[in-house]
């Protein structure tokens, strides 16, 4: 939430301040009638994102998993590069874009004016595109108006450059948008490692799994949200938007402009301190609503012979269930307790819906045996909430439920103990 805002308001107002500058520069140098090749490259910049959304959605539906984390580390590449050249050139900005016109008047005039506004705005509608493809896993209502009312501000914003009625402190504006760019920048990482190791490219450990499970759940995605929230607050308390003159003037006439500055800034404090409670207030209220699934208590079934018989009816109603040994009721060398008997496995089952059940552990690969909880239809990992389809539990891999081989004879579900116990020692305690 709001790192689509924080983008394309960004992006949008250095996509701005490019046109803003060429066109006060061609006025300045009296070439109005260059002006047309600047909206010319903008509109062809704009038409040249889209058909780059297009071209990158298309790819996705042909490699969605491996895309989606390719995603995630190419808008994350291009955010940081971003951040790293505004750094470096926000001090000088109008001075170098300046030059650039100079040099494309120079050479190639009417050309050269056209492919250095097409570039240069490209460059910044190829950056949303990446971010929203990366991030964006469907389309929703309140997406587009974060898009929309980050454009929106960019183009007021512009516009206001253009006439000279805004004068903004830049370098504290881009200090500010930078941080919250470099959060953005580590939860693409982040998103783009968990993707990746649930793809099998990267080879995350469980320790791993455990740093990075908790940084991609729902729960953090509200905290990160809280922090973008803060430091939109931040921005509008540390950017002078309105400029009070107190130079050159003495007497009552200062006492009023210092009056007025002071009763800025107080109004700026006031309301940055009410923001920062309802935003705290924001993340409580969205934290304690998240759905906090259902997590059955284990069923305790008994061990006969070399098998385990869990009745097909008792998992066959839609809801999850979770089985363990029956520690009254087992041999002295249950496979079900590990290789040390300090290990309690737990074994899930779930209708599909073809009516089957399917059966597996109560772990994954990636995450260990932290689990699942079942939420409506779907059963998510309780480290790193990743939604799992019960029709898929059966073919393992990724964050899904490691494969337990068993049968169904008549009512019953039959599994080996042999089986169970190959896996029994992820559940130590």
């Amino acid at each position: 939430m709001f790192e689509t805002l924080t983008i394309t308001l960004r992006e949008g107002i250095e996509a701005a301040l490019v046109i803003g500058i060429i066109l006060a520069y061609l006025g300045k140098t009296n070439k109005p009638e260059m002006k047309k090749y600047v909206y010319a490259g903008m509109i062809a910049a704009i038409a040249g994102s889209l058909a780059t959304a297009v071209a990158i959605q298309m790819l996705m539906a042909e490699w969605s998993e491996f895309m989606e984390g390719l995603m995630f580390f190419i808008a994350a590449f291009f955010l940081a590069t971003m951040l790293f050249w505004m750094h470096r050139t926000s001090k000088h900005i109008r001075q170098d874009i300046e030059q650039g016109v100079e040099s494309a008047f120079s050479k190639w005039q009417a050309l050269g004016v056209l492919a250095l506004t097409f570039f240069m705005i490209f460059r910044e509608g190829a950056e949303i595109v990446l971010f929203l493809s990366a991030t964006v896993k469907e389309a929703s209502p309140f997406i587009a108006l974060e898009g929309a009312a980050g454009l929106i501000l960019a183009v007021l914003f512009g516009y206001l450059f253009i006439k000279g009625s805004m004068k903004m402190n830049l370098g504290r504006f881009f200090k500010i948008t930078g941080m919250m760019l470099a959060v953005i920048i580590f939860q693409l990482i982040v998103g783009g490692i968990h993707e990746w190791s649930e793809v099998g490219i990267i080879n995350l450990s469980q320790t791993g799994m455990a740093i990075i499970g908790p940084l991609v759940k729902e729960s953090a995605s509200i905290v990160f949200t809280g922090i973008m929230l803060s430091f939109l607050v931040l921005l509008f308390v540390m950017v002078p938007w309105k400029h009070i003159n107190t130079e050159g003037i003495e007497g009552i006439e200062k006492r009023k402009a210092l009056a007025a500055v002071r009763k800025e800034r107080n109004r700026k404090i006031t309301t940055g301190i009410v923001a920062a409670f309802l935003i705290l207030a924001f993340v409580s209220a969205q934290i304690s609503a998240l759905p906090q699934g259902v997590d059955p208590k284990p069923e305790k079934i008994s061990v006969t012979g070399e098998e385990v018989r869990i009745p097909v009816a008792s998992a066959a109603d839609g809801d999850l269930h979770k089985y363990i040994c029956d520690a009254q009721n087992h041999p002295a060398d249950c496979p079900m307790h590990g290789s040390d008997g300090r290990a309690d496995v737990r074994i899930l089952a779930i209708q599909k819906t073809d009516g089957g059940v399917a059966v597996a552990y109560d772990a994954c690969a990636l995450c260990g045996a932290a689990g699942y909880v079942q939420e409506g239809d779907l059963l998510i990992c309780k480290r790193c909430g990743a939604p799992i389809d019960p029709n898929t539990i059966d073919l393992g891999g990724g964050c899904n439920p490691i494969v337990l081989p068993y049968i169904v004879e008549g009512n019953e579900i039959v599994i080996k103990t042999e089986d169970i116990g190959e896996k029994a020692d992820l559940f130590k305690n």
